[in-house]
């Protein structure tokens, strides 16, 4: 299925209290750009703080902090109707958060889930919390993180493949996390390059720790390789419309080589793919995914596998469960 253009966005709003809402301002940009609809999305667990005046009954009190929490709401989508846009709040009771985030959009079906990913110090790198690793695992529409509140008039996407499919080789991820991507230039403005992090261990001959192998051999083997995926790597972009499409393949961590990448070609997105692995119940988020996503100085753009299914269940919890 090819991918859809954005005309639904929801942004998972965590303080609506704050004034600094770098989320809302990145969501309002690309509405702009697509002609989307936006829904501000609130969902609370604790009713803290609580009202001033307190209710003995307790959905009296989730309903009147629920109530303080649309007005907030109202605040920040004010600025935003102001320019045109249409702009939708919404508040929910639910635990946990992030599951109520994804019963959401299982329910509206959006083309895209905006996030803030946040920061430990003022100078110290972003990282993502476990709410954020939720939405990762279980949204199963686009999920865009942001990091920085830069939106510039033409984006620059990177877009990590494996067209080697060591790791997703029956799910067609790749033409999924391009076919987004070039959706995302047609609406948005921008170019894209492509990586794939080489792993040397793969391209060297069979039996090559046993037998000792001349050096001369490896280096040999190795260049055919990075020809091959080359070569895969211009076939997917044709099949994308992404014939100028900048390569970077080089051998090394993926972790490593992604984030290099990032900073060489001045991505201002990261789009990354995350698959369910047969026998999990849940998808999958590895190591080297969750280094990269949280060491990468870029927003991230994280696309599922076809036919993903989320876990999360459709109802939430009800008072006294």
């Amino acid at each position: 299925m090819p991918a859809t253009e954005w005309r639904q966005i929801v942004v998972a709003v965590r303080s609506p209290e704050n004034k600094r809402q770098v989320a809302i301002a990145k969501a309002a940009e690309l509405a702009r750009r697509c002609g989307a609809r936006v829904t501000l999305l609130h969902a609370f667990s604790m009713p803290y703080p609580l009202p001033s005046r307190i209710p003995v009954n307790s959905d009296d009190i989730l309903g009147m902090v629920a109530n303080e929490r649309r007005k907030q709401l109202a605040l920040l989508a004010k600025p935003l109707r102001a320019l045109g846009l249409k702009v939708d709040c919404k508040v929910v009771w639910d635990f946990p958060s992030a599951e109520a985030i994804v019963r959401h959009v299982l329910a509206t079906k959006p083309d895209l889930l905006v996030a803030e990913s946040h920061r430990h110090t003022r100078v110290g790198r972003w990282f993502l919390a476990n709410t954020d690793w939720e939405l990762i695992r279980e949204a199963p529409c686009p999920v865009w993180f942001v990091k920085h509140k830069r939106f510039p008039r033409s984006l620059k996407f990177l877009v990590a493949v494996d067209p080697t499919h060591a790791r997703a080789k029956p799910t067609r991820l790749d033409d999924r996390l391009l076919g987004t991507a070039a959706v995302a230039m047609r609406q948005l403005g921008g170019k894209a390059a492509l990586v794939h992090a080489e792993d040397v261990m793969q391209v060297l001959p069979k039996g090559f720790l046993a037998e000792v192998m001349i050096p001369q051999a490896a280096v040999v083997a190795a260049e055919r390789s990075r020809t091959a995926v080359r070569a895969a790597i211009g076939r997917l972009a044709t099949r994308h419309g992404m014939n100028d499409a900048e390569q970077v393949v080089r051998p090394g961590l993926p972790a490593e080589v992604i984030a290099g990448a990032v900073k060489a070609v001045k991505a201002d997105v990261l789009v990354m793919g995350v698959m369910s692995r047969r026998g999990l119940k849940r998808s999958f988020v590895g190591n080297t995914a969750e280094e990269v996503i949280d060491a990468a100085d870029c927003d991230i753009l994280v696309i599922k596998q076809a036919g993903f299914k989320s876990t999360v269940p459709r109802r939430g919890p009800k008072l006294g469960d």
